[in-house]
């Protein structure tokens, strides 16, 4: 027997978060290249982050044509490097960024989504140094890391634009945790 799913945040019923959910206008395009495997995994925090960001575009494949040009300045690749411009430190950046693209999947994962599509790598990089501990406790990443996709979306768009609410979308990530958070002591 098939568990019933929510039609809209695709939850199991008894998991659903829709309630939860303070949408807001994300203040540029944000494509999201989500790799196959990291889509299928219960604990991606991407449908967290299109609940909450109804314009988010998300792409699960592991290879994307090149994006038009945004209406405003030009895509910028959300992903840390030696020439990764630091969003924390460097304010003049801003007024040239039309829109963020973000890869989604493991460390190993997102290296090859970068493989796969060599014209993310000719996009200017974008990084950040000072954000928040992260949040998300139910995995981690090389060196003891856990900061999400969301959280880090959540950062830069709060940098970015200071009018954007990262709070909302750590709302959601904590109900998140805790529902996982109750199901290992059941």
């Amino acid at each position: 027997m098939s568990r019933l799913v929510c039609p809209r945040c695709a939850l199991p019923e008894r998991t659903c978060l829709c309630a939860e959910v303070n949408a807001q206008a994300c203040p540029l395009p944000v494509v999201v290249l989500q790799h196959p495997q990291e889509a299928r995994h219960a604990k991606s925090t991407v449908p967290l982050l299109q609940l909450a960001l109804p314009g988010l575009q998300r792409i699960v494949a592991e290879r994307m044509p090149p994006l038009p040009a945004p209406a405003q300045g030009r895509w910028w690749l959300l992903y840390p490097g030696e020439n990764a411009a630091d969003v924390d430190s460097q304010p003049g950046i801003r007024t040239d960024i039309g829109g963020l693209i973000v890869l989604d999947g493991t460390w190993r994962k997102t290296r090859l989504l970068r493989y796969l599509n060599p014209w993310l790598n000719t996009l200017p990089q974008l990084s950040f140094s000072r954000a928040p501990a992260g949040r998300y406790l139910m995995r981690k990443g090389p060196g003891g890391q856990n900061l999400s996709t969301l959280e880090s979306v959540a950062h830069v768009l709060n940098a970015l634009a200071p009018d954007f609410e990262p709070a909302h979308l750590h709302h959601l990530l904590a109900c998140r945790v805790a529902q996982f958070r109750s199901y290992q002591t059941d």
